[in-house]
């Protein structure tokens, strides 16, 4: 069972409070080595002392492996650790004594086998933890005793070559946290922020790091169940944070959450099928969507409706198409071919042209997103980004660049660290009165044989002035691991605004209750804390049925608004090889 451990005053959040982050407790496992550090990978983690390291299985807390240093080892302060490019790296030193001596220790992860020693020539301030991000290495050289000597603790980034290029030092309302000692720990959370911790407190303080060297920025402190020291968080597993109780020696599992997560809805939406489903099935062979009719995306225009979508040929090659209907005659659509054809070789949508979104950006100029596959990696690593095309009157289609307009990062633990897709672009208003353009899309940050790897999937959100230009800012929505129909990934985000004020979304689910996709739901107020229901089951809104041609998924939705009512499109079993189906909103308690 979930141990709820909502930090920063999670139990309490009055209306219109701004939600508050935090973690919550998910797992706590006894390890003697739990004395120093934690680091962690895919498939263990790693309890550090001083003078030992034991691997233990993430999910059973069985030891797998041990190391300790021989008695005349001149390793006897390990004080951190990171697997990285199939190694771990353990920060070192020999403080307290003189004269100081810096290193990392590098091991083999599975046996633990001592590999090499890298030597550094500084004394100044003992290493107490090392991180790798954008390319570059990160060290931490703390300084003890009165204030005026913690102040010269500093971060410093080196190249491949260990050369250092940069440097910056912690505010003073970290420093006055770290006392009497220093800084602990530190890592690289999945948004780019930097996550460091002191030697005592309960505490993590989360800091930016700006281009130019000098001063860490202090974000906020959150609260954590831990005694700093060293911190990970886990590149496999997008939000889970992992740290140590020395007092308790127990290595403890945290998740990244927000106060206003798990609240109750407001409305509860349920659907009613269209028993004339699916609407829009493939069409014979010989047409661009002869195999697959995916990823709807529908606007209105007067009395019709216009239904984007992406089609499968018969050689498995997918486009994007537009068909029409009245919209009191849903399945008579007015079909054509696709809109344009998927790119030229070495293209990043060589192969696939997916998941449209359709909107229009002024009186006479339209916005087409898709996602594009190169078919080029694995899995989720075949998608490298999402391209645009434009049209004056929303019919005649061409593309605006050769080049993705949003791009996967290539960022380990990044949220769209191996692949990016589509999901839906929004106009919001600003408090100030001006206005920004929103981007919820998906991000894929794993790939790998295991099913969380393979599948797992965030939302992720990305702002813009002109719709061309794109800023992301991260996550900020993950996969809930305690709710079986959501703990493997979410992806597809659709996002409305409520005429009064607020947000909503459906978005695709995986979990291993079905192994493929649900249709599920959230809400926010100012549409990037996002609350999913206080219970489990209180967001799912559309599941696998029957034996027909939804029941083995439902994905991609669409909604839009007829009235006081909505309307769904979706797809089912195959990725929409069975086609498109259509659905209307039951509200029985909606207070729209």
């Amino acid at each position: 069972m979930m141990i709820i451990v909502f930090v920063s005053q999670i139990a309490s959040l009055q209306a219109n409070q701004k939600p508050e982050r935090g973690f919550r407790e998910l797992d706590r496992f006894k390890a003697s080595e739990a004395h120093q550090a934690v680091a962690v990978d895919e498939a263990a983690f790693y309890a550090i002392s001083s003078r030992a390291v034991a691997r233990y299985d993430k999910a059973t807390g069985k030891q797998l492996a041990y190391w300790t240093g021989p008695k005349d080892s001149h390793i006897r302060h390990l004080n951190s650790g990171i697997v990285t490019g199939g190694k771990l790296y353990c920060a070192h030193s020999n403080w307290p004594q003189n004269p100081l001596q810096n290193t990392i220790e590098v091991f083999q992860p599975k046996t633990l086998e001592h590999l090499e020693t890298l030597t550094f020539p500084e004394t100044a301030g003992a290493i107490n933890w090392v991180d790798r991000r954008g390319g570059k290495w990160w060290v931490c050289y703390a300084f003890y005793g009165e204030i005026e000597n913690v102040r010269k603790t500093r971060i410093v980034r080196y190249d491949d070559e260990w050369q250092p290029e940069a440097e910056w030092t912690f505010p003073d309302s970290v420093v006055k946290r770290f006392l009497p000692h220093s800084n602990s720990g530190g890592a690289f959370g999945p948004n780019g922020l930097l996550y460091a911790t002191g030697h005592d407190h309960g505490e993590v303080y989360v800091l930016k790091v700006p281009e130019s060297p000098g001063e860490l920025v202090h974000v906020e402190t959150l609260a954590v169940p831990l005694s700093g020291q060293g911190i990970a968080w886990d590149q496999s597993d997008i939000g889970t944070f992992w740290g140590i109780v020395r007092r308790s020696k127990e290595v403890v599992k945290l998740r990244l959450t927000h106060s206003a997560e798990f609240k109750a809805l407001r409305d509860r939406i349920q659907w009613k099928r269209d028993v004339q489903n699916p609407i829009l099935p493939p069409r014979a062979a010989g047409n661009f969507d002869s195999t697959r009719c995916m990823n709807p995306w529908v606007v209105r225009q007067a009395d019709e409706y216009h239904l984007f979508y992406a089609g499968g040929d018969d050689d498995g090659l997918h486009r994007l198409g537009m068909v029409t209907a009245k919209t009191d005659q849903l399945t008579q659509w007015d079909r054509s071919g696709p809109l344009f054809d998927k790119g030229k070789p070495g293209a990043f949508d060589a192969r696939w042209c997916v998941l449209p979104h359709a909107i229009r950006m002024a009186d006479d100029r339209w916005h087409l997103y898709y996602t594009g596959n190169s078919g080029k990696g694995t899995g989720l690593s075949s998608f490298p980004g999402i391209g645009l095309a434009t049209s004056q009157e929303g019919r005649d289609w061409s593309r605006f660049s050769t080049q993705p307009v949003l791009a996967r990062s290539g960022e380990p633990g990044s949220p769209d660290a191996i692949g990016i897709a589509g999901g839906s672009v929004l106009k919001v208003q600003r408090s100030d009165g001006t206005s920004e353009w929103r981007f919820y899309y998906t991000g894929c940050p794993t790939t790998g044989k295991a099913h969380l790897l393979n599948q797992q999937k965030t939302i992720c959100l990305a702002v813009s002035e002109d719709g061309i230009h794109w800023e992301k800012q991260g996550a900020i929505m993950l996969r809930d691991p305690e709710r079986d129909y959501e703990n493997v990934g979410v992806a597809g985000p659709v996002v409305l605004q409520r005429e009064g004020g607020g947000f909503q979304m459906w978005y695709s689910a995986i979990g291993s209750r079905w192994g493929y996709y649900c249709i599920c739901y959230a809400e926010s107020e100012d549409g990037v804390f996002w609350t999913r229901g206080a219970e489990s089951g209180d967001n799912l809104q559309l599941t696998p049925t029957g034996s027909g041609w939804e029941s083995q998924m439902v994905e991609y939705p669409s909604v839009i608004r007829e009235g006081k009512r909505l309307r769904l499109f979706y797809c089912g079993n195959g990725y929409g090889r069975t086609g498109i189906g259509t659905a209307v909103s039951i509200e029985p308690n909606q207070q729209n």
